[in-house]
């Protein structure tokens, strides 16, 4: 197989799986996340664990202009855009809510 073709084959896989996450405080995390595997959450769910987090999150469905189903915390919860849910000490609010994609906001105190 040619570089080329490994290349075309390579970026569509790429694009289905994405995850981001930028936190601006100790407290306050934005993440992106598409597709459905399994993630580390950049935060701990508890307040009391400091920041390094052993905490994980998953996007199992979202349908654009929907609700989304993720899983946090080893529990699935639904949000749709503009609407939150709570993790131990964390709100997470979902901002957007598309196709298999969700954008999130989480605070904790």
């Amino acid at each position: 197989m040619s570089i080329t073709a490994i290349a075309a084959v390579a970026v569509p896989l790429s694009a289905c799986d994405m995850w981001s996450s930028k936190c601006d405080t100790d407290n306050t995390c934005s993440i992106t996340i598409q597709g459905d595997q399994v993630h580390d959450f950049p935060r701990p769910y508890d307040k009391d664990h400091g920041l390094k987090s052993a905490d994980r999150i998953r996007l199992v469905s979202a349908t654009q202009g929907g609700e989304a189903l993720i899983q946090a915390g080893g529990v699935e919860s639904t949000c749709t855009q503009g609407s939150s849910f709570m993790i131990v000490d964390t709100t997470i609010t979902c901002d957007v809510v598309g196709d298999d994609k969700v954008e999130l906001t989480t605070t904790r105190p």
